[in-house]
């Protein structure tokens, strides 16, 4: 465990604010006990509660609070350290959080009032923030969450509580990403008859006994991410719990968002390249024409690994200096509350390429590099024991994430014709009477998902 306690990092902070020192030094211990029992969760199936709750205790969901909310004001550019750091560890983890931190953000950056108030009281607090916001279709054999309004004076539930409840949910979410982890939810609904409005934003308890999150995500990568099936059955919605997406920092939170994956994709090389080396440094089994009696002495071997560690090291920085102008795009739009403001157009177009670049490049990077670990490694690393696989594998299911492709369609298009990247990333299912037509914009389509106005990608 660290060598102090969160109070303490606080302490230690005070006046200055933490340095990146600082906090490898709390957090380091930490994240090497979560990378003792990784390999066995992975071969066990088994999510990583306990981790969660050493992240929880250590104050690493809370380390990004300004202090006056209760944390200690981390930046942007330490927190993404602090991720991939967590991701060479564990990568499911960093992912599993992601909505956390997103949403985290956009409170503190952009306040909605009592909800906002709350949230980050409760953050400080050390409780951890989820989400549920993508359906399947009907056809998938899913219902769409709707909103039913319940009248708060007879509502059986809002007397016994005390509370003011306002409606209640009912409906099936899909890649609802760390949602067993956590003990709030974020579930997008909507009103029948009223979709036009839009959906509704709300926080529940996810330990309410009307929801059940189920761990059925088959991917075959980043597989204990909890990104299954969630379902509501008449989960009571507060009047205190409604969340809006119509600030401009609602949209540049959704950066964060890549800054979490593309990070998390860095983790990834650096575990590949540590455990690669780890293995190359004591094997003994070599070939008639290696150039060098072991691997560990073999020039072309030194020259896989060397490759490999300067394309992990380069996806580090790209993470840094990402998280660095995403941050930047945050000073520069407090107080400014117009999407239309040219300042939060400008904000938002450098935050949203900068990631859009970095996510790109990174992904190449890291899918390349634990591509390559195998020729250090011979057919002696395929053997599925080792998990070196898994490191390409997990690699590739974050970066299908909003498809690259339309990402960087959109970094074309404003390089060459100025066109803003969309605020949104969503993903819906296709209409066949508007095909060929042409969307402007980028669309995350995975087979199955339902679009709503929120700032998401599948796998959220």
């Amino acid at each position: 465990m660290s060598t102090s306690t969160f109070a303490q990092l606080k302490e230690a902070t005070a006046e200055h604010g933490p340095t990146s020192e600082q906090l490898a030094q709390h957090f380091n211990p930490v994240f090497a006990l979560i990378r003792a029992g990784a390999q066995q969760r992975e071969l066990d199936h088994e999510l990583a509660f306990d981790a969660i709750e050493l992240l929880r205790d250590s104050g690493f969901t809370r380390v990004r609070l300004g202090r006056e909310y209760g944390g200690i004001g981390a930046s942007l550019q330490q927190l993404a350290e602090l991720l991939i750091e967590l991701a060479a560890a564990d990568s499911n983890l960093p992912q599993a959080l992601h909505g956390h931190f997103m949403f985290t953000e956009q409170h503190e950056n952009e306040s909605q009032g009592s909800v906002s108030q709350w949230w980050l009281a409760e953050v400080a607090a050390g409780k951890i923030f989820g989400n549920a916001l993508v359906e399947l279709p009907p056809t998938a054999g899913k219902a769409p969450v709707l909103f039913s309004d319940v009248d708060a004076d007879t509502s059986q539930s809002a007397v016994a509580t005390g509370t003011s409840q306002i409606g209640e949910i009912s409906g099936d979410k899909f890649y609802s990403t760390g949602a067993l982890f956590a003990d709030y939810l974020l579930v997008s609904a909507t009103r029948p008859g009223r979709e036009d409005e839009g959906p509704l934003f709300v926080v529940v308890d996810a330990h309410d006994r009307g929801v059940q999150r189920v761990d059925d995500w088959n991917g075959f990568g980043q597989r204990l991410t909890a990104s299954g099936t969630t379902t509501f059955r008449g989960v009571p919605v507060q009047a205190d719990r409604l969340q809006e997406f119509n600030v401009p920092t609602g949209v540049l939170a959704y950066t964060v968002l890549w800054i979490v994956l593309t990070a998390t994709q860095a983790g990834i090389g650096a575990a590949a390249l540590r455990e690669i080396t780890r293995f190359v440094q004591k094997r003994r089994r070599t070939y008639d024409h290696a150039t060098a009696e072991t691997p560990a002495q073999d020039p072309l071997v030194h020259q896989v690994i060397g490759a490999v560690s300067a394309k992990v090291a380069s996806a580090r920085q790209i993470v840094r200096g990402a998280a660095e102008v995403v941050e930047e795009s945050y000073r520069a739009t407090r107080g400014h509350t117009d999407l239309e403001d040219p300042v939060f157009l400008e904000a938002h177009a450098r935050a949203n390429i900068a990631l859009s670049e970095a996510s790109l490049v990174v992904s190449e990077l890291i899918l390349d590099a634990t591509g390559q670990i195998f020729e250090a490694g011979g057919a002696s690393a395929t053997d599925a024991a080792k998990q070196l696989h898994l490191h390409w594998l997990n690699a590739r299911a974050i970066a299908s994430h909003t498809p690259l492709i339309y990402r960087t369609q959109a970094v074309g298009n404003y390089r060459i014709n100025g066109v803003l990247p969309p605020h949104h990333s969503t993903a819906r299912n296709s209409d066949p009477a508007a095909a060929g037509a042409g969307e402007a914009g980028e669309a995350g389509v995975e087979a199955g998902a339902v679009a709503t106005p929120v700032q998401f990608a599948e796998g959220i």
